[in-house]
């Protein structure tokens, strides 16, 4: 043993830090072990300390059980440092530069730091720093480190446990060059929290960035203040899938790039309290399953996504497919989100929403599909567009697609919404089967104003409203206003849009307009799907009853159109006692009798009369005995001929007013 190693171990002894001058030899690291294994005294419970030394040879701590902790500040290290299996009261390292370390199965009872500016490079297929199983009572801490490996993970803790928090701030550079990862927590266990922030940047361009699928973190994933995560491949450049977060996940002032995948993949993950996106949130991603994936996922809390862009030039920006959120979901200022797919930019799918879901001046764009696909999505609160939203979509699904959703509280917007379809000539809205517990607001841009009798169409959008269901109009609507949509703005007719505002309109007890909303339904039956009326005999019927007896909701239409042909045959019966058919006769006159001459005119009384008694198919007045039509004659002809026709008429129209009465005719549709 040389003067200098006597000197270390007489250090390590009294617990002192060892600083090696330039013209130190190399400690050899044969030396170190024999230290921690006690082989030269006991050491003083502050442990074995070197710094600016040169480790000669392989540190080989494998299965080493030690009492104390290593602690080696500026140090060159030129072999991977072996610790599999072993137990080390602190494992820290700090500057200077190593080859790696392999500590599989390590057991740490206190922390394991790497910082200060160490430097770990290598060109290995194994991870340069390798944690798999190990378990560390305290923290992992990496600050101002670089590790870099050129073929393979730059660390990989799989399996591990963590007894404290996992940390990595302050310019810290992972560099990794495998398919599982850069920096791999791959169903590992972490009691505290995740925490990547103050200029922390993770690069792998074979894999992913971060893998913790399948991790357990019972306090925050929190990827905060610069925090950057370059990733490729169609797992996610952070990934969390079938994670379980017992608090929180947030991405503050982070930036996240994968040009073949997702950025952020929390597949089945459980997060136990909220997530949250804000600050300058940049995602970049190029696939189809999403740039941010909660699809199956269960949030305890809410979702707040604000002042973030994120892209997805193949995919959605949000792919919350089936997601189970215990609070609300807010989209909210300064969010850019785009995508390009045929579903939607934010995929809220057969998801579930126990608050509210808030999107509030915010811009979500698809060059393929919807802005937000929410079919079958339950909604426990309140859907809220709100202030200078812009959603635009593609195609021929529209913008904003709600098919077969439900939304027990109420559908509420205002502001200065902007809701359009690219390309297209799908609907701006598809409310196809929804199911509003209360009100409905539709956004202001899409009413229509009246202007006397007239509508001024102020857009030319459409909406799908049929089988969408509410308990009332919200402010700003009213029932001509949402008929005008409904019959000027609706792709096609649909008899359940006018039956629901008739049945709102009727829980308010307003029948009048029910009556007015119910005869522009069978308008708009008759103008935009005659087919279902049968053929043009029937469709003519259609519209005579729609005149004469408002598809039996306008009576009095029956009533003044019978009197008014009453009137008809009356005037007739008078008329024809004004036409001479030969010379001392006239169409109508008395009837030749025993008492009375031929050829004698009748009264205008008598006249009148006749009319009347041939006209009411029933209702006989018994004057045709006195005064009837010369049918010999031709005028008396053409006068019975014309009696019969208003005859006819008396009988449809008794007819119409019957159905009208009592719905005998079947109303279409």
């Amino acid at each position: 043993m040389t003067e200098f190693e006597k000197r270390l171990v007489e250090a390590a002894q009294r617990g002192e830090l060892l600083v090696c001058p330039k013209s130190a030899p190399a400690v050899r690291a044969e030396l170190i072990r024999e230290l921690l294994l006690g082989r030269h005294g006991e050491l003083d419970p502050r442990g074995v300390q070197i710094k600016d030394a040169r480790i000669k040879g392989t540190l080989d701590l494998d299965n080493v059980t030690a009492p104390v902790g290593l602690y080696l500040t500026g140090c060159t290290i030129d072999e991977p440092i072996d610790a599999r299996d072993a137990r080390l009261r602190d494992l820290v390292l700090r500057g200077g530069r190593c080859a790696g370390l392999q500590a599989d199965g390590v057991h740490i009872d206190r922390d394991l730091h790497l910082e200060d500016g160490l430097q770990v490079d290598g060109d290995q297929q194994d991870a340069l720093i390798s944690l798999i199983g190990s378990h560390i009572v305290g923290d992992l801490s990496l600050g101002k480190v670089a590790l870099t490996n050129s073929a393979g993970p730059a660390i990989d803790a799989n399996r591990a446990r963590i007894g404290g928090c996992v940390f990595a701030r302050s310019l810290v550079r992972i560099t990794g060059n495998d398919r599982s990862g850069a920096f791999v927590l791959l169903s590992a266990h972490i009691a505290g929290s995740l925490q990547l922030d103050e200029d922390v940047t993770i690069t792998n361009l074979k894999g992913p960035a971060l893998d913790a699928d399948d991790i357990r973190v019972q306090g925050s994933v929190l990827l905060t203040n610069g925090f950057r995560a370059i990733g490729h491949g169609r797992t996610g450049a952070v990934s969390l899938e079938n994670a379980n977060v017992v608090l929180n996940v947030t991405l503050e002032d982070a930036e996240i790039t994968n040009d073949t995948g997702p950025c952020l993949d929390a597949t089945n993950a459980r997060v136990g309290g909220d997530v949250l996106l804000a600050d300058g949130v940049r995602l970049t991603a190029s696939g189809p399953t999403g740039a941010i994936v909660l699809a199956g996922g269960h949030i305890g809390g809410i979702v707040t996504v604000q002042d973030t862009v994120v892209t997805n030039d193949l995919g959605a920006a949000l792919n919350a497919n089936g997601v189970d959120i215990n609070g609300s979901l807010f989209l909210h200022k300064g969010t850019q989100l785009t995508g390009r797919r045929p579903g939607g930019t934010v995929d809220l799918i057969s998801g579930h929403l126990a608050g509210d879901l808030d999107i509030a001046n915010a811009v979500i764009t698809n060059s393929l599909g919807p802005a937000v696909s929410a079919d079958q999505v339950h909604i426990d609160g309140r859907l809220f567009l709100m202030g200078q939203t812009s959603l635009s979509g593609a195609g021929g699904h529209g913008a904003v697609t709600l098919h077969g959703a439900r939304v027990d509280g109420q559908f509420h917007s205002e502001g200065r919404i902007s809701i359009k379809v690219q390309g297209g000539l799908g609907p701006v809205l598809n409310l196809q089967e929804l199911v509003v517990g209360t009100t409905v607001t539709l956004p202001p841009a899409l009413l229509c104003h009246r202007r006397g009798s007239d509508w001024t169409c102020a857009h030319r959008s459409w909406v799908r409203l049929d089988g969408l269901s509410y308990v009332s109009l919200g402010e700003g609507w009213d029932w001509q206003q949402w008929l005008h949509l409904i019959r000027r703005h609706t792709p096609a007719y649909h008899a359940s849009a006018y039956q629901r505002l008739a049945a709102v309109e009727r829980a308010a007890g307003h029948d009048g307009t029910v009556r007015r909303i119910l005869m522009a339904q069978q308008t708009d039956l008759r103008r935009r799907n005659p087919e279902a009326l049968g053929g043009p005999l029937t469709q003519w019927f259609h519209w005579l009853w729609g005149v004469l007896a408002g598809y039996g909701y306008r009576a009095r239409r029956t009533a003044a159109a019978l009197l008014l042909v009453l009137a008809m045959a009356g005037l007739l019966g008078w008329s024809a006692g004004q036409v001479e058919t030969r010379p001392g006769h006239l169409a109508a006159e008395r009837v030749a009798s025993a008492t009375a001459a031929v050829g004698v005119p009748c009264s205008t009384v008598e006249l009148v009369g006749l009319g009347l008694d041939r006209g009411l198919p029933l209702g006989m007045t018994g004057m045709r005995t006195r005064c009837d039509l010369d049918t010999a004659a031709r005028a008396g002809q053409a006068f019975t001929a014309a009696i019969w026709l208003v005859q006819l008429a008396v009988w449809g129209l008794a007819t119409l007013a019957l159905a009208g009465y009592t719905n005998l005719v079947r109303k279409p549709g």
